[in-house]
């Protein structure tokens, strides 16, 4: 087969998948990569092949594609390929939740990025996904206020609506529901935007990022208590998602809806949407909205007549999960779900050991406020993060909120001067 020949199905595939015929884009893709003798061309097919595999939800194909091309940067010895192939490689790493590689990946593209690219941006973003898995929250704001000025100097919008949506999933693991809400807003109005200026090539892209944002949207509205606004978002993310087969967000919907059902406390209904979302989430080696699945059906087992040992034995797994992610508020949230069970059962020696074992957790995420000494992220709260990255109790540090604007003050933990950072003020105050 000549290479122009090979070219032309690479284009080809393009244009199926512009279609939204995506196994056949995928099929026409690896044919043609068989005999594909131009490493340059063989770099861009594989990073085609890994955007349709994640797209797909099969995150250890997307993971395979991004080992083959870094093979070909080092065979090339091109930075810029280097920089290309080691991102998508910590993206692959960060969707199977293994978290350290995925920084050490994100790392390297940073190191081999030039400056004038958005490179570095999107490296600092699976950064901060990944120490959101580690619960690392002052690595995760560093990362994500470093993502937020290289959004600005090179005006991509996409890196901007992904640092407002991450900022929101950071107040959402801490419980400050309204600003997890207000950011998730944003994130979706600056989507909404884009995809309303957006040429066709890159149509594809920005529909994602609205379903993908309308999806976030429903999680805090739900936590506040507004069931009608949640249900309405999840259900036009589910639709959208359903229209072009996007099977991971489909799957996240599916526990959503369950976790709006259990919170109305239609609780066999939710069972079934977490049933129905597990075996999809196992396929895709999602191990974080696994997780997130399986926690939801403990809550709504134990209000049923389910089995006492089988949801202790949900649990564990989802634990064993958690532990192995390296996560550890879900691990404490898990233990505190351990806590009610053996408190139930007037087992009161081990529900201690279950809570001590949360708050010591919550210690090791430093995720205790340093000024009442009391855990943040345990229970719904108003949170404030300083620019030295310190988090508090938003009515812990009202006198020096207050002052704030007037003056530099010292933060109560690492005694430095906290300035009035017109960046970081940019992410964390919309």
């Amino acid at each position: 087969m000549g290479q122009r020949m090979t070219r032309r199905q690479v284009d080809e595939g393009l244009e199926l998948y512009a279609g939204k015929n995506y196994d056949a884009a995928i099929k026409k893709w690896t044919i043609s990569l068989q005999k594909m003798k131009d490493n340059r061309l063989r770099f861009s097919t594989l990073g085609y092949l890994a955007a349709a595999s994640r797209d797909r939800g099969r995150n250890k194909d997307y993971l395979v594609y991004a080992v083959q091309q870094i093979d070909i940067a080092h065979e090339i010895d091109d930075n810029n390929l280097r920089a290309q192939a080691y991102l998508t490689l910590s993206r692959a790493n960060e969707m199977l939740a293994d978290y350290f590689k995925a920084v050490s990946y994100s790392r390297s593209a940073v190191q081999y990025s030039s400056p004038s690219e958005s490179v570095q941006g999107y490296a600092l973003l699976v950064m901060a996904d990944s120490y959101i898995g580690l619960c690392n929250f002052s690595k995760v704001l560093e990362c994500l206020d470093k993502a937020l000025i290289i959004s600005h100097e090179k005006e991509d919008r996409l890196m901007e609506i992904h640092v407002m949506s991450t900022m929101g999933k950071v107040y959402l693991a801490l419980k400050d529901f309204t600003k997890a809400l207000a950011f998730q807003r944003r994130a979706h109005e600056l989507s909404l935007s884009y995809a309303n200026s957006t040429v066709d090539q890159n149509a594809d892209l920005s529909s994602k990022f609205v379903r993908l944002t309308k999806l976030k949207l429903a999680t805090p509205m739900r936590l506040m208590g507004d069931y009608e606004s949640a249900t309405r978002s999840v259900e036009e993310a589910m639709r959208a998602a359903t229209s072009v087969g996007d099977r991971p967000v489909q799957a996240k919907c599916l526990v959503c809806i369950g976790d709006i059902q259990r919170s109305q406390n239609n609780n066999e209904v939710a069972c079934k949407k977490y049933e129905a979302a597990i075996p999809m989430l196992q396929d895709m080696n999602d191990r974080y909205s696994y997780t997130l699945a399986m926690i939801g059906l403990v809550k709504a087992s134990l209000t049923l007549n389910t089995p006492k040992q089988t949801v202790t034995d949900i649990l564990a797994t989802a634990l064993s999960t958690a532990s192995a992610m390296g996560n550890k508020l879900m691990q404490a949230r898990c233990h505190l779900l351990n806590e009610s069970i053996y408190l139930s059962d007037n087992r009161m020696e081990e529900a201690r050991q279950a809570h001590e074992t949360a708050e010591r957790l919550f210690q090791e995420a430093d995720l205790v406020c340093s000024v009442c000494q009391k855990p943040m992220g345990m229970q719904s709260d108003h949170i404030q993060i300083l620019p030295c990255t310190h988090i508090f109790h938003q009515r812990c540090i009202t006198d020096l909120l207050q002052k704030w604007a007037r003056q530099a003050q010292s933060c109560p933990k690492c005694h430095r001067n906290v300035l009035y950072s017109r960046s970081y003020i940019a992410l964390v105050c919309i």
